[in-house]
């Protein structure tokens, strides 16, 4: 009995140890720079290496200790058939879980960060930001801060708002006092330090006019920004933009159209 019980803790100790040395082995891996350039869901990826090598680390220690203590669990499950029944419908959903978990990540539908809107197989919506992508189960954080945990066989619908058109766009009015071709240019430059400064590294910044009155023109400015900070780099843009115009004159005093 000692002998045994000395063995199951030697087991258990070198198990956890193998475990946290494949853990910390795959943080160094994913946090490695290069990685990130040819892995662009390092997160996602990184989250589901940890929840695979938990899982195979858990069935090995089982089957470990098992076999110190001399428990053949082979007869035991073929002549408890009300045992192996439950067990059988128990795994069918977990195989679905895992199943739809590897399927959302083939199809790239969301990652770690992105903000999602999910609907259940039961009709309930669930709103907030991804947190970590497991093998059975994904979490979120939602306005609250709580953690939700859904497993991923109940997912019916996912509705990503970090995947909407990274296309930001807003107009802006100024007084005919140039030929609309130099204003143009002169606002694309305006436009291209603003963008550049609001963090969005002149992202293919383009201005076009979109309306033309006796006394006024009105452009439209577009640049690309990062899906999740649409809203924030919008603002800083603009707001850049604006006082950019308004210090050149072109602009008066007051909020752009």
């Amino acid at each position: 009995m000692v002998r045994q019980l000395l063995d199951t803790a030697i087991a258990i100790i070198v198990a956890f140890v193998i475990w946290r040395l494949c853990i910390a082995v795959v943080d160094r891996f994913f946090g490695r720079r290069f990685i990130s350039r040819f892995i662009p869901r390092v997160a996602t990826f990184s989250q589901l290496a940890k929840s695979l090598i938990s899982f195979v680390a858990l069935i090995a220690v089982v089957l470990i200790v098992l076999n110190i203590w001399s428990v053949n669990v082979e007869p035991a499950l073929w002549s408890a058939g009300i045992v192996t029944a439950a067990l059988a419908f128990g795994a069918q959903t977990i195989v679905r879980d895992v199943l739809a978990g590897f399927s959302g990540l083939l199809e790239d539908q969301y990652d770690v960060g992105d903000a999602l809107e999910i609907t259940t197989t039961t009709n309930a919506v669930i709103v907030g930001t991804v947190e970590t992508v497991g093998l059975r189960t994904t979490r979120l954080i939602d306005a609250s801060g709580r953690e939700i945990f859904v497993p991923n066989g109940n997912i019916l619908m996912v509705a990503n708002e970090s995947r909407r058109p990274n296309r930001a766009t807003f107009s802006i009015t100024l007084p005919l006092r140039a030929p609309i071709d130099a204003m143009r240019d002169r606002i694309a430059a305006a436009a291209a330090a603003g963008a550049d400064g609001a963090g969005a590294a002149n992202a293919d910044v383009s201005v076009s006019v979109v309306d033309v009155k006796p006394d006024l023109v009105t452009f439209s400015v577009a640049f690309h920004a990062p899906r999740a900070e649409m809203a924030n780099r919008l603002a800083d843009a603009r707001q850049r933009i604006s006082a950019d115009l308004q210090q050149q004159g072109w602009l008066p005093s007051g909020p752009p159209s």
